[in-house]
């Protein structure tokens, strides 16, 4: 029924450094695949065929990745890499390819999102309600770090609150998956910078149109629960390596060895020293070499690491370059 979408990616990543210093937002590793990978296989297997992706800083290697990587995995997609010079929000990006959509329906996601839910119940209410815009809320305990929305019985939304440190007006936090009409470039009004959750979604209030938010927290696809973290910071992003390797995922193409205390993520050639300790969960990338005491950690690919100590760390290429946690 939806055969378009949008990955949103434009920022730096700085909350993410110094591991973007390497690599752009959407390329940084989890459990040894491009992060973006896990929101393109989720969305093909729904039936997206047609992706788009804006880009700004090293644009350059998300578009390698698409010549190199994604033709040879998705053979029937495509997928358009828009490179922005100056970012332009989450909304400016959807603007500047109206015409990619065209009349279809399509859905956007941030590359900052992990998530397991059914993206079918967001797709059926968006066409039973005839919505205008339909997106994924997801109920946390603490909803301070989140934007928060407010629905009635029916599921329309009636008021959004950013990161309230008292007094939320909901516990269900905005996932950034949203399912839109064609409509809603009738309020996204400039391709210069515009966001979705400041100004677009205010001005589908201000209309009163028909914009909904749909609760998938109790709705698991992939895994036993449904799953959704942003992976936008450090600490974040550690912990989803973590979860989903604990979860074994199925996205996740390395294999994944459970031993007793232990869980191991090892790609291709991977080269493991004789003697070598690991305890807690590690994961090793492709054609790395270690040798030592390795704990709960990240080994980025072709990192080398010999008679090591290493604990709660991710390991960036090259000799030892250690981004401590």
């Amino acid at each position: 029924m939806i055969k378009k979408a949008m990955i949103l990616a434009g920022g730096e990543g700085t909350r993410l450094r110094p591991l973007t210093y390497n690599l752009p937002k959407p390329l940084v590793y989890v459990d040894n695949l491009p992060s973006m990978e896990y929101i393109i296989k989720f969305l093909y297997h729904y039936g997206v065929r047609d992706f788009a992706i804006n880009v700004s800083y090293k644009a350059e290697l998300v578009e390698e990745y698409s010549y190199e990587v994604f033709k040879k995995k998705f053979k029937d997609a495509e997928l358009f890499v828009l490179k922005e010079e100056k970012l332009s929000g989450t909304a400016g990006p959807v603007k500047k390819l109206q015409d990619f959509f065209g009349k279809d329906n399509f859905i956007v996601i941030g590359c900052d999102d992990i998530f397991d839910f059914d993206l079918q119940i967001l797709i059926d209410q968006h066409f039973r309600n005839e919505a205008v815009a339909t997106i994924g809320l997801f109920e946390v305990e603490d909803p301070s770090e989140y934007g928060v929305a407010l629905v009635d019985q029916d599921r329309n939304i009636l008021k959004f609150q950013e990161k309230p440190k008292s007094n939320p007006i909901s516990y269900l936090a905005n996932t950034g998956v949203y399912v839109f009409s064609p409509k809603i470039f009738d309020y996204i009004l400039s391709t210069e910078f515009y966001d979705f959750g400041t100004q677009v979604f205010s001005n589908l209030l201000s209309d009163k149109v028909k914009f909904i938010g749909i609760d998938v927290s109790k709705h698991p696809k992939f895994l036993q629960k449904s799953y959704w973290i942003d992976i936008g910071n450090i600490k974040t992003y550690f912990k989803a390596n973590r979860e989903l390797a604990v979860l074994r995922h199925p996205f996740i193409e390395s294999n994944i060895i459970v031993d007793n205390s232990k869980i191991l993520v090892i790609d291709k050639d991977v080269e493991i020293g004789d003697n070598t300790i690991f305890e807690g969960v590690v994961i090793l990338g492709r054609g790395s070499k270690v040798s030592g005491y390795i704990k709960d950690s990240i080994i980025w690919p072709t990192t080398v690491l010999v008679n090591s100590y290493v604990v709660d760390s991710v390991v960036v290429g090259g000799v030892g370059k250690l981004a401590a946690v």
